[in-house]
This record gives structure tokens, C-alpha cells and sequence, in this order.
């Protein structure tokens, strides 16, 4: 006998049973196994086909889709490529709960994958030990009125809080320590534009849609949780990230939506994800990987998830402290930001623009140019710059957005003409329509710009 025959034999009782695949041949052998099984497979000229006969008459439909993705040898490679075993829980006709594990062998020269020892074990215990812990759960959640459970509920969405959240995975973790689970941190994307917008009832029936919408759809069993303000957790028991990524992807791209004044307007949420305990055996470290990986989905674009690996922490401590004002106050010129509409809102203007202008602060900008970027033009220059901005939307075609080139002049609060060069772009918002980012530069520290360039820097 091997070793590593000797290693199978001793777990082999763990294990209702063990066959080895031969992924280059797509072949197998049955090392441990059961009449059921090898009738499902037998006459199976694939390794793969073997699989899925077996998957396709001895799992119970709900639990099919997911077992079927899991046990697909072609990606397998791609999944092992960082792990050493891969596991998925699901239900089967005749024995219940079952967990399936693919355990992958290296070969001699480590520099590749050939064979890969397919698992299945029994885990009817530990999810009747998981289930009673979440009907304790449960039962805090539906005796809202206690005062004791007050404590740690959130009264708007019904959820659990932040305590009541931490509470409960770790009774759960106590108990259950060999039980695989997913942590889950998500946040509504722009949710104080949504409230500074649409005012903080809506936003509170945001947050309530959100806890009804992870009611509804979170595969169970989970903990959930709102954690304060727009921030949420999930966390599912007795899973995988295998298990769980076909319904984040789901998740990530449903579209989400509230109604303001009759008007459906959509929002998105972001969402981080780590894995206990492959990523961390314990919950504070878990969590903060959970949201290590939000963080960088906020950092690009925001709507989806992300799975956590060790490069986004590195990441995220380089871009620690660097935010939009660090943007806004570093800009070598004037920025404004205003809407494309018959009053010509400006919805963001920095420190320079506010001081190109003669103005003193935010405030006192705003109350000089009336609210409108067009208060601010030369009268003389004002339908040129009109004209400009017409025709980024005329070229535009369908693209995400289109750029321009502009000189004028501004009028100050002093009443002095200042001569400008303006970049802009012109981009579609959700919530404030069709805006232009503008990028304001004196000609005169242009030119004072190009002079000492070329002393110091004389052509050759």
C-alpha cells in the first residue's frame, strides 16, 4: 500500500465515498463507494459524465444546479490553482446533507495537476447542530418586543444589529468550529446622495428594501444583519465560496430600484466576501477581509462583489487616506461640476474655482453665482460656451461620455474679466441627468506655466 493509500484508508470512514479522477483522461477509479453510486455510474465512459449521472439521480432538485457547477471537471483545474481541496455542501435523495470535496494532488515536480480525489462525506449532525443554533436566531428576530431583543435587533429593517450579529456567529463558531462558512459586507452605493437627494424617508425605505430583498433571496441557512446606516451583513453557515459565487454574481447584477414621486430610480449595492476559515479562523480578522474586499469594489466603479485575497490588502493600505477631497484640493486649477439643464446647477465647485472667482468660500460662491455656472460667464461669451456644451451632447453617439475644449471669459465678484481655458466632459448621472466636469485654468498661469518651462527646459 502507498502512502497516500494508506492516508485515503485511514479517512475513508469519514466518508461515504472516495474516487480517484484522472483529470487528463477523464477517468476514475472508486477507491471507497456504495451500490447506489456505482449504479449511476457504471457504463460511464467518462469521468465527467459518471459525475453528473450520479449528481443528476441522487440529489434533490434544489440542490442540483449547484453540486452540477461544482462537480464540473473543466474549471477544476482553475479552482484548485490556489487551494488544495474545494468543497460544497448539498442534499442528497437517501442520506440528507452531504458535503462533496475535490482534494487536489500535485504531481511529483509540483508543477501541474493530473489527479484529484473526489469526496463525499455525511454532515446530517453538524447541520441539525447549525439549525438549531439559527432557529435560536430566528426566535430572537420574531420576539421583537422583548426588551431584552431589542437590544440587539434593528428596529427599521427588523434584521439583527451589529451586536446581536456578533453575538450569534460566534455562539455559532463556538459550536461549529469545522464548519465551513461565507462572510458577506455590502453597502448601498451613494446612499447619502440618495437621503441629501430624495430625503431621509426614502432612504430609510432603501435600507428596508434592501433587508426585504436579503430576506427573500439569501440562501439558507444565514444570519443577517444591518450593521448601521446603509452597511449589511450575511453570514451563511455550512457553505463555501464555491457554493455561494453563482449567487453573488446573480445577486451583484439584479437590478435594484426605489420609487420617488411616482419616479422608479435604480441604485446598486457593493459587496465584499471572505471565507471562514480558509481566510481567517477568527470573526474580527474574517470581518475585516470582508471588508478589505468591499473597499475595493467601492475603490472601482462600485456595483458587484469581490472576493478577498491577500493583493487587496496590500491595496487598500496604499490608497489609506486618499479620498475625493484629497482630489478636489490637489487639482492644479479650478473644478466645477454642474448640470446640463435650463437652470445649470452647479452641484461641486473646489477651493480654487471659489477663489478664482473672488470669492471667499463655498457659501459665499454660491451666493454670488445664484447656484448657476452660466451667472458667471461673459455675457458676450455665454452662448459660444452653450454651444459647446450642445455639441458634446450632438457627438456624443451613445458613449459614456464626451470631452470639450472651451476659452472665455469670467466675470469675478470684483467685476474682473478673467480670460480661461476650460477642458470639459460631459457624462450621464443617475440621479442628476446629463453633468459637466469642467476643468478651469487662467490663460495667464498658462502662459506664466509655458514661459518657465522654456527656461528651463530651452529647445534644443
Amino acid at each position: 500500500m502507498t502512502s497516500f493509500e494508506a492516508i485515503l484508508s485511514a479517512v475513508s470512514q469519514k466518508y461515504i465515498s472516495i474516487h480517484v479522477i484522472d483529470i487528463e483522461a477523464d477517468s476514475y477509479e472508486a477507491f471507497k463507494s456504495i451500490d447506489l453510486i456505482d449504479h449511476y455510474c457504471q457504463g460511464k465512459s467518462s469521468a465527467q459524465d459518471a459525475l453528473y449521472n450520479a449528481v443528476d439521480h441522487l440529489t434533490k432538485r434544489d440542490s442540483r444546479e449547484n453540486i452540477k457547477e461544482f462537480t464540473n471537471l473543466s474549471t477544476l483545474t482553475d479552482r484548485l490553482k490556489n487551494n488544495v481541496v474545494v468543497q460544497c455542501p448539498f442534499f442528497a435523495r437517501l442520506q440528507g446533507w452531504c458535503e462533496a470535496s475535490f482534494l487536489r494532488i500535485a504531481n511529483e515536480n509540483n508543477d501541474g495537476m493530473k489527479y484529484v480525489v473526489f469526496m463525499v462525506e455525511d454532515i446530517n449532525d453538524r447541520v441539525r447542530r447549525e439549525s438549531a443554533i439559527m432557529d435560536q436566531a430566528h426566535t430572537i428576530v420574531d420576539q421583537a418586543a422583548n426588551p431584552e431583543v431589542q437590544a440587539i435587533v434593528d428596529p427599521l429593517t427588523g434584521l439583527l444589529n451589529q451586536a446581536g450579529m456578533e453575538c450569534s456567529i460566534k455562539d455559532f463558531l463556538k459550536m461549529c468550529p469545522n464548519s465551513s462558512c461565507v462572510l458577506l459586507t455590502l453597502d448601498v452605493d451613494d446612499f447619502k446622495l440618495i437621503n441629501d437627494i430624495f430625503g431621509h424617508t426614502i432612504g430609510d425605505n432603501v435600507l428596508k428594501t434592501v433587508a426585504d430583498i436579503l430576506k427573500d433571496k439569501c440562501p439558507k441557512p444565514c444570519f443577517l444583519a444591518r450593521n448601521g446606516g446603509d452597511e449589511f451583513m450575511v453570514f451563511f453557515t455550512n457553505t463555501t465560496l464555491e457554493s455561494v459565487r453563482a449567487f453573488l454574481q446573480t445577486f451583484a447584477n439584479s437590478p435594484l430600484s426605489f420609487v420617488c414621486g411616482g419616479v422608479s430610480h435604480q441604485f446598486s449595492l457593493s459587496m465584499g466576501a471572505a471565507e471562514y476559515p480558509t481566510h481567517s479562523p477568527d470573526y474580527c480578522r474574517l470581518r475585516e477581509k470582508a471588508d478589505i474586499a468591499l473597499y475595493a469594489v467601492k475603490m472601482s466603479n462600485k456595483n458587484g462583489f469581490q472576493i478577498y485575497c491577500d493583493s487587496l490588502e496590500e491595496r487598500q493600505r496604499a490608497q489609506l487616506g486618499f479620498n475625493i477631497s484629497d482630489i478636489a484640493r490637489g487639482l492644479p486649477g479650478s473644478f466645477v461640476v454642474y448640470k446640463v439643464d435650463t437652470n445649470e446647477q452647479i452641484l461641486f465647485a473646489n477651493d480654487d474655482a471659489i477663489h478664482l472667482v473672488g470669492c471667499d468660500d463655498l457659501q459665499d460662491f454660491m451666493k454670488f453665482s445664484g447656484g448657476r455656472f452660466v451667472n458667471m460667464i461673459h455675457p458676450q461669451d455665454l452662448e459660444r460656451v452653450r454651444q459647446t456644451v450642445y455639441e458634446l451632447h450632438r457627438i456624443n453617439n451613445g458613449n459614456e461620455h464626451t470631452d470639450g475644449f472651451v476659452k472665455f471669459r469670467i466675470v469675478s465678484k470684483q467685476g474682473k474679466e478673467i480670460n480661461v481655458e476650460c477642458a470639459g466632459r460631459r457624462v450621464f448621472n443617475r440621479f442628476h441627468g446629463d453633468i459637466i466636469y469642467i476643468f478651469i485654468q487662467e490663460s495667464s498661469v498658462k502662459e506664466q506655466y509655458i514661459k518657465f518651462s522654456e527656461t528651463v527646459y530651452p529647445a534644443s
